[in-house]
């Protein structure tokens, strides 16, 4: 069972998969912002709202989130789907999917899902082995991209991306020697971007088979972008609408 804390994620979970919220504890009266609407949206779903034990109600907001002393919720966690249910077609024209080559940090991963989130990402991949598994800490990053985005784990990300090319969908990896930028990829198609491992990169077989690699020049003397912040640099770019 996951414990969350950030009311964004519960408000997602809520929403989405209301049966698995089990319990929300939240200090007595009335809350601001976020938790408020989790309180009343939980009321509206029949979800049981307890104090916290031992609550302080003294305790201050955490600087920089919305979590908020010792509210939470217990939730049931979140299940990947198949490939195949990412890959669904849509009335919108050139869509946007997100892989991560062995992404694994959960602070990064969390952020990644949020990210997808926001830019209206259909689906996320991610590899079985080697990468950080979705836990409470990514979803309560994730903002409640873990519930709004669709996302599977396959055991080989190069051998998936068949599937992916066979679906019409384009692959275009992150390489900071690629000598084509981000910036000239076309944009009168469907792309899944792949971002890599926080220390390496996309691997060998990733690289090749992706049908274009990109670059995310450096304008300034910083040469290099962590991988959550690389991939909204480059997501803000191919979901830009198209002049």
């Amino acid at each position: 069972m996951f414990r969350i804390r950030n009311p964004h994620s519960i408000l997602a979970v809520l929403q989405k998969r209301p049966k698995a919220v089990k319990a929300i504890e939240c200090q007595h009266g009335r809350q601001r912002d976020a938790w408020q609407d989790v309180l009343d949206l939980a009321g509206a779903k029949g979800v049981a709202v307890t104090e916290p034990r031992a609550a302080n109600p003294n305790r201050r907001r955490n600087r920089g989130t919305e979590r908020t002393g010792g509210n939470a919720a217990l939730i049931e966690p979140p299940s990947p789907v198949p490939l195949s249910g990412l890959l669904e077609k849509s009335d919108r024209p050139n869509g946007l999917w997100l892989a991560l080559d062995q992404v694994q940090d959960p602070q990064n991963l969390g952020a990644l899902f949020r990210l997808a989130g926001f830019f209206g990402v259909r689906g996320l991949i991610m590899t079985k082995d080697r990468s950080a598994p979705v836990t409470d800490t990514v979803c309560d990053v994730a903002a409640g991209g873990v519930e709004h985005v669709p996302w599977t784990q396959v055991p080989n990300l190069a051998q998936a991306f068949a599937t992916i090319q066979d679906a019409g969908i384009w692959i275009v990896g992150t390489c900071e020697r690629a000598e084509r930028s981000i910036r000239d990829i076309p944009r009168d198609r469907s792309w899944m971007l792949v971002v890599g491992n926080e220390g390496e990169g996309l691997r060998r077989l990733t690289r090749e088979r992706c049908d274009q690699l990109c670059a995310l020049q450096a304008a300034g003397p910083v040469p290099s972008l962590n991988v959550a912040t690389a991939a909204a640099a480059c997501l803000t770019v191919l979901s830009a609408p198209v002049a």
